[in-house]
């Protein structure tokens, strides 16, 4: 890295990175992982809210870099929290690697910036973490990294409870015995790309990739707002109720009584999904297959 910032003012010798850097190592034995928020600065007040609450509460180390024009950015330390403050994109991989703890599995929670750099992350990182707001580009450059570290992503982290509920519903028979007749798959909602991955792992886990015919509607409000599978007089729906913190579902097959429920949504919040990240060390094969399967189905765009 640069050398602009100089020497600490109390004499010490050493700037204020290197200070971070033989700090990082105190109380390691206590922790499980170190979590590198990265982004534009607009991008990392809510990561910046996460991680400190995080710290606070779980066994983690909390590293904050926000994007700017320092080599040697003006740093924040405290036992579990680093903070730098606007430092040159063409050092991020110095930094996570001066930062970063051996002793400990490293996820960065990728917040935005130029996608060539995740390709330098990818050999530092045990584990990825993408969140972004227009995620094609992202997800195009973090296909070919698959083999190298382990990827996550916060919209198929917000898809688990959809997943789940659409999985129990194959716990049935006659849906089981159904479901090669599906042949349409409406999904509405303010997220496409979410609804987008949610089709993918779905047409995926059925096989009915080529025959499904899929709609992805567009609307205001709640990411995902209605799922509904079928073949017009055998229907699968998850509906997600006014309240918001619920869903509706029902099962409408042939030889099946109809069946309705609501169900928890469970905490959505953005502190509960990272926590729930954490959790997952390996590869995630499904969330892989289905980027896969966006990517290609969305190759000839921009």
């Amino acid at each position: 890295m640069g050398t602009e910032g100089g020497r600490r003012a109390d004499g010490g010798g050493r700037t204020e990175m290197e200070n971070a850097v033989n700090d990082a190592g105190a109380g390691a034995q206590a922790l499980t992982a170190t979590v590198i928020a990265v982004g534009p600065p607009g991008r990392l007040d809510d990561p910046a809210a996460t991680l400190g609450q995080l710290t606070s509460t779980a066994a983690i180390r909390g590293i904050l870099i926000r994007y700017g024009t320092h080599a040697e950015p003006p740093t924040r330390t405290s036992e579990r929290f680093v903070t730098l403050d606007g430092l040159r994109p063409e050092y991020i991989n110095n930094a996570v690697a001066a930062l970063r703890l051996s002793s400990l599995p490293s996820i960065v929670w990728w917040r935005g910036g130029d996608e060539a750099d995740l390709e330098g992350l990818a050999a530092l990182a045990d584990r990825i973490i993408l969140d972004v707001e227009e995620p094609l580009p992202v997800w195009r450059a973090a296909v070919p990294l698959v083999e190298r570290t382990s990827l996550g992503d916060l919209r198929w982290t917000r898809l688990t409870r959809w997943r789940a509920l659409m999985a129990h519903f194959f716990d049935i028979a006659e849906v089981r015995a159904a479901a090669p007749l599906f042949h349409r798959l409406d999904i509405t909602g303010a997220d496409l790309p979410a609804a987008g991955l949610f089709a993918a792992w779905l047409t995926g886990a059925l096989q009915t990739s080529e025959r499904m015919h899929v709609d992805l509607q567009r609307t205001t409000g709640a990411p995902i707002q209605r799922i509904r599978v079928g073949n017009g007089r055998e229907e699968l729906m998850l509906e997600l109720a006014p309240n918001g913190t619920c869903v509706h579902t029902a099962a409408h097959v042939e030889g099946h009584a109809r069946a309705h429920r609501t169900v928890s949504l469970g905490d959505q919040s953005t502190t509960a999904l990272l926590a729930e990240e954490l959790r997952i060390r390996s590869r995630d094969a499904a969330f892989e297959a289905a980027l896969r399967r966006v990517v290609e189905a969305r190759s000839d765009e921009t």
